[in-house]
């Protein structure tokens, strides 16, 4: 049978101890494993980002990642921007992995997706190079698609 050693302790260091454990269950929560290790085994389907005509859907700018990223705790900062008065459409975002067979993210970042982008700061992933997918639409079906290219160390 298992052990409890209980500890006296002052009202203040309970209040503490409280606390912290309080912060570090909240960071836990928010935290995210957003590609797993035996996804990122998988054949790479690494694509070229190339120019594409005009388009007329929403902008999507990249703020996080860029370059190199801490494997453990990685931002995941994506900006959508309306064009022309037409409003982003939420539930048409999607976020592929780029393997072969490309891996759907699109439910893992769901509750931090947002008319205005995708907000994620404590995503992990796993030490490597990564490509990943979005796509985002107006409420026009307008579709825009940026690669987002990290390393994770």
């Amino acid at each position: 049978m298992p052990r409890i050693l209980v500890v006296p302790v002052s009202k203040k260091s309970s209040r503490m101890l409280l606390a912290l454990l309080g912060s570090f269950l909240a960071a836990q929560a928010w935290a995210i494993d957003l590609i797993t290790d035996a996804e990122a085994r998988l054949p790479s389907a690494y694509a070229e980002g190339k120019r594409a005509g005009l388009t007329r859907g929403p902008g999507i700018e990249v703020q996080s990642p860029s370059g190199a990223v801490d494997k453990g705790a990685m931002a995941l900062k994506v900006g959508f921007k309306p064009r022309g008065g037409v409003a982003i459409d939420p539930k048409s975002v999607r976020v592929v992995y780029m393997k072969s067979p490309a891996v759907d993210l699109t439910e893992r970042v769901r509750t931090h997706v947002s008319e205005s982008g995708i907000a994620i700061d404590g995503a992990r992933v796993p030490a490597g190079e990564h490509q990943l997918k979005v796509d985002v639409a107006d409420t026009e079906g307008r579709i825009s698609s940026k690669l987002i290219s990290f390393k994770a160390d």
